[in-house]
């Protein structure tokens, strides 16, 4: 017998973004951050988030929750990870980040981003 597959499956209208609040602490402008979830289960054991995040100029705190991978749609940021590197984000990037992690966000123009969340 074939084994039952499920997809997840959207197309994201702007009008199901949900406001986002889980900084550490905004430092400076007004994030005005929303989400768009794609997945928030898992298949198996841990968890695993997907989805699209929009956050408008702005600095602020941020410790990511579970491990994160990004592709940037669209924006200009750094991230500067407490007691490592700081990265500089444009459209067409993606990056890695372990859970645990804390770290300061400076975005300089609007960033929209398709995230993975596992852990």
């Amino acid at each position: 017998m074939p084994a039952t597959t499920n997809v997840a499956h959207t197309s994201v209208d702007t009008n199901a973004y949900e406001p986002y609040d889980g900084f550490d602490a905004v430092l400076a402008g007004d994030p005005a951050a929303r989400v768009a979830w794609l997945r928030t289960t898992s298949g198996g054991e841990g968890m695993l988030y997907t989805g699209l995040f929009t956050v408008e100029p702005s600095t602020f705190r941020y410790t990511f929750a579970g491990d994160e991978s990004f592709h940037v749609l669209d924006g200009d940021l750094d991230i500067a990870v407490d007691g490592g590197d700081t990265v500089t984000l444009h459209p067409g990037d993606i990056v890695s980040f372990p859970k645990g992690a804390t770290s300061t966000w400076t975005v300089r123009s609007a960033l929209r981003k398709f995230f993975v969340i596992s852990g």
